[in-house]
């Protein structure tokens, strides 16, 4: 298919040519060769399904354009001086844009002022966070994770880098779908099968004595039409697009139509705090002030914060609003939040003040043992002053050159080396700050639902892990036993993922280590993130959901994006995938027995000189009341019960046996047609019925127990099957004697 089309004359191409309607078209041209017209209505049915599969896709697709005009988040542009937020399309070349944390670079460009670090592993591969300075270049399609800046785009959107890796990735990008997967199969082998039977069986048909050129060509459509399930096809894309469609009435954008599928199998599902069970915003509990310098330091690293994350937000919040400070003089850097490094802060020509984790601002066993008892259930930030001295040097009396420290305040000692002298460094605590999050009302119930529904629940985060564990047991998680990964120094992911449920003080790429352990153990596995930090392990996970209100790099990483930011939805799309699998695999039994016994008898007819027993007028009608309107009723109803990938023993235990009765009882019927002298009519009268009576029956143990939706479905198929027979319009329509 043509690269340049796109939008919907592609769905339209796409869904025209197919296997299925080259083959419907052939059988066709044959039947109107013979003259029997009245054996087209399988034609009619096939440009029916094709309709009805065009129409779901645009449907599902104007949603989805919709959901994601709603969710895109419109890069800054400055042009002629103005600043102005456009449609990421709509970037050219020599735009000036405005990069900050947590911003995908959608265009190839290059720093034209101030200093951003950026990930670029999902284009070069390397996991390192790369700092660039003006001049530098910035790939397409990499994340910024802390800093601003602005950069001048070197090409158009279209002509970047990310956009051509993007357009050879859809080419080659397969479903990630089991269900799909097994029946793109059966078609294969199906199509392959057809030629060669196909004029097999034709040429067998005109060796049984006295059979006319219409009648072998009429049983031989019969044959090819009946063995391929291409229904089954349309009814699996037609219930996923509807599901797209339900979903995106709860605001729940899906970027990946099989990831419904993926969603409903997953057995195990890690969840980051902030964003999940947190609504994400955060509000300072109390602070504590250790030295009078504190709050004009932490004044200070606020107001150069580009960062727009809800702990800064918090903090700016509390400490700048409405507040007049002296600014700390000779700010020689700003050290921007980084999630890796999980701290802020500025330099002078004297020191460095840092705000950040108390683990990950100092060595200081005592600065860290106050600051952690002080603040056990809440998530803490402390606020660091780090001096560095040289070391003086005096003669004793033996005369030698030996080395005594210069006074410094009580803190941490380290030796270092700077251009060759020795130097120590100290740090001094200037304060810390108590924050808590805004847990989610419904974040209690949620979890149970999970457990309800056994799928196992892990949280993930790079919070504190006192904090996380005070939220852990509000919303209660199951045997909560937390490990702070920081304090880990070898870390073996699989005994970790074995033996705990809560992992804290987690960096990215830790994160994407334990989603890849998980997985090892044969989990189905879903990620929830909101943050540039967590698209490492979003990507490693087999579904990943972002939070709406989180950074655009995460959404555009995720499969599923709620766009309210309202967790309460996740139970809602698995009940969706649930209902969607469970009666696909219960509707495909009916498609597939159709299958089995359509081959079977097309390759026993090639080598019996018996006459076949069906014509595609009275197969429309039976594949209309046994396959086409119980499969698609079942395939809508609600079924919320877990996925038990019962597919394959659908086929083993339905299909199958089905199939092998169904072609027995033709088979029979058709040598005691030979036998005992019975008519074309009456043969295919007869093999109607039994193929009537063994659907129909299948359709009763596929739909146990009964309910009164199926029982009104079972009644609705036996009253449109005794009209066909006593009406004599329907007789004489379907050769009925």
């Amino acid at each position: 298919m043509s690269q340049k089309l796109n939008g919907y004359p592609k769905i339209i191409l796409k869904n025209l040519c197919t296997i299925f309607n080259l083959v419907n078209l052939i059988l066709a041209l044959m039947i109107i060769s013979v003259g029997s017209y009245k054996n087209l209505l399988f034609i009619l049915i096939a440009i029916a399904n094709t309709l009805i599969s065009i129409i779901n896709e645009i449907r599902a697709k104007r949603t989805i354009d919709k959901l994601r005009l709603l969710s895109e988040q419109k890069p800054t542009v400055i042009r002629d001086g103005k600043s102005y937020q456009i449609p990421a399309s709509e970037i050219k070349k020599g735009d000036l844009m405005s990069l900050a944390l947590g911003d995908q670079i959608l265009v190839d460009a290059t720093v034209e002022q101030g200093t951003i670090e950026v990930n670029e592993s999902f284009i070069t591969g390397e996991q390192d966070n790369i700092h660039k300075n003006k001049g530098d270049r910035l790939l397409s399609g990499s994340f910024v994770i802390s800093g601003s800046c602005k950069a001048l785009a070197t090409t158009d959107v279209n002509d970047s880098l990310i956009s051509k890796l993007e357009s050879s990735a859809k080419t080659i990008k397969t479903a990630d779908s089991k269900l799909f997967t097994i029946m793109n199969n059966i078609v294969k082998y199906i199509s392959i099968a057809l030629i060669p039977i196909g004029a097999l069986l034709l040429w067998s048909r005109f060796r049984v004595p006295d059979t006319t050129t219409e009648v072998a060509v009429t049983s031989t459509v019969a044959a090819l039409i009946n063995m391929i399930p291409e229904g089954l096809v349309l009814l699996t894309s037609s219930v996923l697009a509807l599901a797209t469609i339900r979903l995106s009435k709860q605001k729940v954008l899906v970027q990946d139509l099989y990831s419904i599928e993926t969603l409903a199998r997953v057995d195990c599902i890690a969840l980051d705090k902030t964003g999940t069970l947190t609504t994400g915003k955060m509000k300072v509990h109390d602070y504590t002030t250790l030295d009078k310098s504190f709050e004009r330091v932490l004044a200070s690293i606020l107001s150069h914060q580009s960062a727009d994350n809800a702990t800064i937000t918090a903090l700016k919040q509390k400490f700048l609003k409405n507040a007049k400070f002296d600014e700390i003089n000779g700010i020689t850097e700003v050290i921007d939040f980084s999630s890796d490094r999980k701290y802020s802060g500025i330099k002078t020509k004297n020191a460095t003040y840092l705000l950040g984790a108390i683990d990950f601002i100092t060595s200081d066993p005592e600065i860290i043992n106050q600051v952690k008892q002080s603040s056990a259930t809440y998530r803490t930030l402390a606020v660091v002053k780090r001096e560095e001295y040289p070391r003086s040097r005096s003669i004793f009396s033996d005369g030698e050159n030996t080395e005594r420290p210069s006074p410094v305040t009580t803190g941490a000692r380290e030796r270092s080396e700077n251009d060759g002298y020795s130097r120590v460094q100290t740090d001094k605590l200037l304060g810390f700050i108590r924050l808590e999050d805004e847990l989610r009302p419904d974040a209690k119930e949620i979890i149970k639902y999970f457990y309800d529904n056994n799928i196992d629940v892990k949280i993930i985060s790079g919070d504190d892990k006192s904090a996380v564990e005070k939220i852990a047991e509000k919303v209660g998680l199951r045997g909560v036993n937390a490990i702070n990964l920081s304090d880990v120094k070898t870390k073996n992911y699989a005994e970790l993922v074995k033996n705990y449920n809560i992992f804290t003080r987690v960096t990215p790429s830790e994160k994407r280590s334990l989603i890849k352990a998980l997985k090892k153990q044969g989990k189905t596995l879903a990620m929830t993130g909101d943050g540039v930090n967590d698209i490492l392990a979003m990507k490693e996970a087999d579904v990943s959901i972002a939070i709406g209100e989180g950074s655009d790099a995460a959404r555009r990483s995720a499969k599923l994006v709620l766009l309210d930011s309202d967790f309460k939805s996740v139970p809602s799309i698995i009940a969706e995938g649930r209902r969607s699998i469970n009666n696909l695999e219960r509707s495909a039994t009916l498609f597939l027995s159709k299958t089995v016994y359509a081959s079977l008898l097309a390759v026993l007819f090639v080598v019996l000189p018996f006459e076949y027993p069906f014509s595609p007028i009275e197969m429309s009608l039976l594949n209309f009341l046994c396959i086409g309107l119980p499969g698609l009723a079942l395939a809508l109803e609600n079924n919320t019960e877990r996925i038990k990938n019962q597919f394959v023993n659908n086929i083993k235990h339905y299909s199958v046996p089905t199939g092998l009765l169904v072609a027995v009882s033709a088979l029979t019927l058709s040598i005691l047609a030979a036998v005992f002298d019975i008519s074309r009519s009456e043969l295919t009268a007869l093999s109607s019925l039994v193929v009537f009576v063994i659907g129909f029956v299948l359709i009763y143990r596929i739909s146990k127990p009964l309910n009164y939706f199926r029982a009104s479905l079972l009644m609705l198929i036996f009253f449109l099957f005794a009209t066909s027979l006593v009406l004599p319009l329907a007789r004489t329509l379907f050769f009925l004697p």
